[in-house]
């Protein structure tokens, strides 16, 4: 996390607000369908991990998650304990480094084939979600109060109803979008903008250090986008000895992608 230089005010005493509301943000859009995720019975099976093909909200507030099949889970309308864990990759396809991950206790349970025509019908399953299901999928509902963020801002716990009731921003299928318009900052500016955040000119963060792996020497020097949500943008440095993040925030929370394309053409101009 930042703080101000001498002579200079603000960045310290906001950096703790938006590394929160940018963990919030997190959480939310990794429950609302980014990401990918993966459910161990911890209680029957816990050694096997059920692939998840698709996930997302539903109105009621339920994860709903399409299964690659049902078996070592409960009957369908059987409930049954379950570990949720969504994990999340970073925005620059040259690295697949992972930026985030969510963790959740949860109660699943398998419907039927007449609700799932019923919840087809009335448009309340996630696009995602209903699609795989149209292929065959079996879908489940999973209903759970808390989750717990492993973040670029470190560790933090969320009650669903803390997380939900908020426009998602960027949706999974906008993400592509959103870093090509990321992208289009360049390497210079890119480079002065993290610089203001580091000598505390601009609202943002710097997480913490760590060494960096083998597999990414080869991106040493580099600075890469690891993610764009609602709140800012965050990049890798990667260095030959250390690779950190470096949030630089929004004035404003950004909902669309048009929005966006504002937010990242305020953040190029000079800081003031």
């Amino acid at each position: 996390m930042t703080s101000a230089p001498p002579g200079r005010t603000g960045t310290s005493v906001t950096a703790p607000d938006l590394r929160c509301a940018a963990s919030r943000s997190t959480a939310r859009r990794l429950l609302d369908g980014a990401g990918r995720a993966t459910l161990v019975a911890y209680r029957d099976d816990p050694d096997r991990p059920h692939a998840v093909l698709a996930h997302g909200m539903t109105p009621a507030d339920l994860v709903a998650v399409a299964l690659h099949d049902g078996e070592g889970l409960p009957e369908p309308n059987q409930c049954g304990e379950v570990r949720l864990r969504i994990d999340q990759h970073g925005a620059d396809p040259s690295l697949r480094v992972a930026t985030a991950s969510l963790h959740a206790l949860a109660h699943l349970r398998v419907v039927d084939d007449s609700e799932l025509d019923t919840l087809h019908s009335l448009d309340l399953l996630p696009t995602d979600v209903g699609w795989a299901a149209e292929a065959g999928a079996p879908v489940a509902l999973l209903a759970l109060d808390r989750a717990v963020l492993h973040g670029q801002g470190g560790v933090s716990a969320h009650r669903l109803a803390d997380v939900v009731g908020e426009q998602t921003f960027p949706r999974a299928v906008e993400e592509w979008e959103c870093r090509e318009i990321v992208a289009g900052l360049g390497r210079e500016r890119t480079e002065n903008l993290l610089a203001d955040v580091l000598a505390g000119r601009r609202p943002g963060s710097v997480g913490h250090e760590h060494r960096t792996p083998t597999s990414a020497l080869t991106h040493a020097g580099r600075t890469l986008l690891a993610d764009v949500d609602s709140t800012g943008c965050t990049w890798l440095r990667v260095e030959h000895d250390r690779t950190r993040t470096v949030f630089a925030a929004f004035p404003r929370p950004v909902t669309s992608v048009s929005e966006l394309g504002a937010a990242v053409a305020g953040l190029a101009q000079p800081a003031v």
